[in-house]
């Protein structure tokens, strides 16, 4: 009984070692490589400095890092823009998908922008930043709440803002009521 049990372990090594999973033929690593991250981490928190000051903070429950699309996906996430060593922006979603490569990024759910600076913010459900042009945007579709220091209250639809220029723009249609201190 003995002696058989040594050669069923030999045996079982042998066909372990020889066995291999293959899946190069059948396409199957490629994509699942791109849809599998490549890191994951919890109670996820980055401080990118820039001239050895604070220039953006980002905590999310999760970060799922996928190199091939050179994208990060967060979730349950809340970003920290400074000024001079202090808050400037701060903002919470539910999602956000970050582009490594460009710095672009979209976020979805449950979206709120509190901007110090300009004493002013924003609610929504989808929004799009596009780093290099620094221009934010919504879905068409999506109602966009503009609230700021002087009482005014816009919300619409189509909502784009021009970060530059301080501007920001409603394709849609619009309510509410605008305040100036003039």
């Amino acid at each position: 009984m003995t002696e058989s049990r040594y050669y069923l372990s030999i045996l079982f090594l042998l066909l372990s070692f020889s066995c291999t999973l293959d899946y190069s033929d059948a396409g199957l690593s490629d994509s699942l490589s791109e849809e599998i991250p490549d890191i994951i981490i919890e109670d996820y928190e980055s401080v990118e400095v820039r001239n050895g000051s604070p220039a953006l903070k980002i905590e999310a429950g999760t970060a799922q890092f996928f190199n091939k699309k050179e994208e990060t996906h967060l979730t349950d996430v809340d970003f920290y823009n400074y000024d001079d060593r202090k808050v400037s922006t701060h903002g919470r979603t539910s999602s956000a998908i970050l582009n490594m490569k460009s710095g672009d990024a979209s976020m979805s759910g449950g979206i709120l922008i509190e901007s110090a600076e300009d004493d002013s913010r924003l609610e929504t459900e989808t929004l799009y930043w596009i780093d290099e042009e620094k221009l934010l945007s919504s879905d068409r579709e999506d109602r966009v709440i503009v609230i700021d220091k002087e009482g005014s209250k816009l919300e619409g639809l189509g909502f784009s803002a021009d970060i530059k220029r301080k501007s920001i723009n409603f394709e849609g249609e619009v309510s509410g009521e605008f305040n100036s201190q003039e």
